[in-house]
């Protein structure tokens, strides 16, 4: 056999291979670009979903067109917001990411640490400075206001704060206490800021916050109940009957994260050896019910919506109390658990979620004869609030 016609079969099967190999490249462009295009077709005939259960919030809804807003770049940025939100098996995409996270050696996933002991920790966020502003502002001129009424703000540090030593190894962790420091100086001398930091540091031993979930649990909110009731003025009972509600709760930062390894469980106490009869009544609903507790929603993803059914515009809680105090709160998710506390020491009680209220503050005031307000929010949401300064904000009357 020649040396040429060996060259010549060598030079062939290069060819040949050259040749499968474009072919594999040709065949895998154009499946990539059918599953790209029926991923694009599906994600644009799919219907929107409003609310995430996984997450328990509001997913981004499809921005409309608007030039100013495409020049400022606003629109891009809520389109982005749009596409991440209402991806086509988005949840799939997820718990995918996740395993990908694990194999690699990373501590977080899509803004949740693996902390230690199972122990899942939300990123702390940075302050929305135009907001933050904004927001406190507002607080000082409504306290301005309104310096007849009794006016307490407490603002809760969240998990990967407190317990900051759960955290994984080198985790960066924002210093919440420079942030309530820092609102404490600005509305301090406006109310009666109560800062509980010591007091659930005090307890960062105990259960206080959910291995799986954001928020604190109802232990968490007892201890910071019992520090802030003095300056609330009020004697709170020393006896509960405390009932387990559910020893499967899996919450928000698992299904954000897509790990599931760890149950909570959820706890109501019962204040024993004083009158607590009332009635709930819930504004966007139209409906009354004689309990805070809404016992159907252990059925369903997110088990931390037993307390109140979730959140809501407008609470009102009509108690037997011959107290003539009526509270105002304004609040997030955290003050929802905290409710089951404060129900027999005020007449009534009426809660205002600033992220879905439009009505006038100043006539609700009015109308029902407030007499002490408090604002309670966890600390993280707070900083990110968008809301909270116009529901304070006086409407001008058209």
């Amino acid at each position: 056999m020649s040396i040429q016609s060996r060259e010549d079969r060598i030079s062939r099967k290069k060819r040949m291979r050259k040749l499968r190999a474009n072919r594999i490249c040709q065949v895998a462009a154009v499946l990539f670009g059918l599953v790209l295009a029926v991923v694009v077709i599906s994600n644009f005939l799919k219907k929107d979903v409003t609310f995430s259960e996984s997450e328990n919030r509001i997913l981004t809804e499809r921005p409309e067109w608007d030039l100013q807003e495409v020049m400022s770049g606003d629109f891009m940025t809520q389109t982005e917001s749009y596409v991440a939100d209402q991806f086509i098996f988005r949840d799939s995409w997820i718990w995918l990411k996740l395993q990908l996270d694990k194999l690699a050696g990373k501590k977080e996933s899509n803004g949740v640490y693996l902390g230690k002991e199972g122990y899942l920790m939300e990123v702390l966020d940075e302050p929305k400075e135009e907001y933050l502003k904004k927001n406190l502002a507002a607080v000082r001129d409504f306290s301005s206001r309104h310096q007849n009424l009794n006016r307490f703000m407490t603002l809760v540090p969240n998990a990967a704060y407190i317990l900051k030593d759960k955290m994984p190894a080198n985790a960066p962790v924002r210093d919440q206490s420079k942030d309530i420091q820092r609102i404490k100086d600005e509305v301090g001398e406006s109310l009666n800021f109560i800062d509980v930091t010591k007091t659930l540091q005090d307890h960062a031993s105990d259960p206080i916050y959910y291995k799986t979930d954001h928020h604190w649990t109802s232990l968490g909110a007892k201890y910071v109940f019992d520090e802030i009731a003095d300056d609330l003025e009020i004697v709170p009972v020393q006896d509960y009957q405390v009932y387990t509600v559910s020893d499967s709760f899996s919450g928000t930062l698992a299904s954000t994260s897509g790990y599931h390894g760890q149950r909570d469980t959820i706890e109501v106490y019962d204040p024993q050896g004083v009158e607590n009869d009332y009635v709930v009544y819930y504004a966007d609903d139209q409906e009354r019910t004689t309990t805070i507790y809404d016992r159907s929603c252990l059925e369903e993803k997110d088990q931390y919506t037993v307390f109140f059914g979730g959140n809501h515009t407008r609470v009102d809680i009509e108690t037997t109390n011959k107290e003539e105090r009526c509270l105002l709160v304004f609040k997030d998710s955290y003050a929802n658990s905290f409710m089951q506390f404060l129900t027999p020491y005020f007449r009534k009680i009426i809660l205002v979620d600033p992220r879905y209220y439009y009505e006038d503050v100043e006539q609700l005031i009015a109308s029902e004869g407030v007499t002490d307000v408090l604002f309670l929010y966890n600390l993280n949401t707070f900083l990110t609030d968008t809301s909270l300064g116009d529901v304070l904000a006086v409407q001008e009357s058209e």
